[in-house]
């Protein structure tokens, strides 16, 4: 069967596609930079957080969940597009403190550090709101740690645990006050199912979720010890969702950190398939 092609614009620039696509294939496909905090390609979409909103022959719609069709007049930038993707930045950032300066995760890879910089976010609109309830670190596993004060319950760690290591050990529970990632029935890591796949802490778009091996040894001052490095975490807490000046030494000190950074591509020896990544 022929593949339909379709004929659509894309900030007024005519594209013309093949087969069944979404507005955000068509646009990473065309190299086109757009925010998609929650997109994971190996899964279908999860339309949580809302970043990736266009404007499409007037209507505000998901980019990741709408398929392509022909005549579409799509806008990345109009003002009611630009708005409602701030806004799902600013909804997200509400559950997620911005200490990137002195972040482990901070080497470039961040989605959400990455977002808030090309949406150009200079101020957290929202004071972030600690969770109440079932807050602590969890480290109890001995290659990766949880901390639901970082996570913003995108749920694409439940996503790839469920539909594509199918192993069904992570969920998000939405009875507590404020929902985080829990493992079976909310039983410590090391005590749950997971069988240390690793596909969560790879999909994972901030810290929340973070090798072991990673902390401390990232940055160049998260090594320090912690009666000195908690301070300054602290402090960055207070002034770098405010100001984008203070937030722009982090895009410095990421940059310093690939020069410490050495990539190996190997093969995964968790089955048979033999997924290659880099480590």
């Amino acid at each position: 069967m022929t593949e339909q092609t379709v004929r659509v614009t894309v900030d007024g620039k005519e594209f013309f596609v093949s087969g069944e696509k979404t507005i955000l294939q068509l646009f990473n496909e065309s190299n086109l930079e757009h925010p998609q905090i929650c997109h994971v390609p190996e899964v279908d979409p999860i339309q949580t957080c809302d970043t990736c909103i266009v404007e499409v022959n007037g209507s505000l719609l998901r980019a990741c969940s709408t398929k392509l069709e022909d005549g579409m007049h799509i806008e990345r930038q109009s003002e009611r597009a630009k708005e409602a993707q701030t806004e799902a930045m600013d909804r997200i950032l509400e559950n997620h403190l911005l200490y990137c300066t002195v972040c482990d995760n901070n080497n470039g890879n961040c989605k959400v550090h990455n977002t808030v910089h090309m949406m150009e976010i200079e101020e957290q609109k929202y004071p972030y709101e600690p969770k109440v309830s079932a807050c602590e670190v969890d480290t109890s596993h001995p290659f990766y740690r949880y901390d639901p004060n970082q996570c913003i319950a995108c749920g694409q760690c439940v996503e790839i645990c469920q539909n594509l290591q199918v192993n069904e050990t992570l969920s998000i529970d939405w009875s507590l006050d404020r929902p985080r990632v829990i493992w079976d029935n909310g039983v410590s890591i090391n005590d749950s199912s997971c069988v240390s796949c690793g596909q969560c802490v790879t999909v994972c778009p901030c810290n929340a979720l973070m090798e072991k091996t990673m902390l401390g040894e990232a940055g160049f001052m998260t090594g320090l010890k912690p009666d000195v490095l908690n301070p300054m975490i602290d402090f960055v807490k207070d002034v770098e969702p405010g100001y984008s000046s203070i937030l722009a030494v982090s895009e410095v000190e990421s940059a310093m950190r690939k020069t410490k950074i050495n990539k190996t591509k190997t093969v995964c020896t968790f089955c048979g398939v033999g997924c290659s990544f880099e480590v």
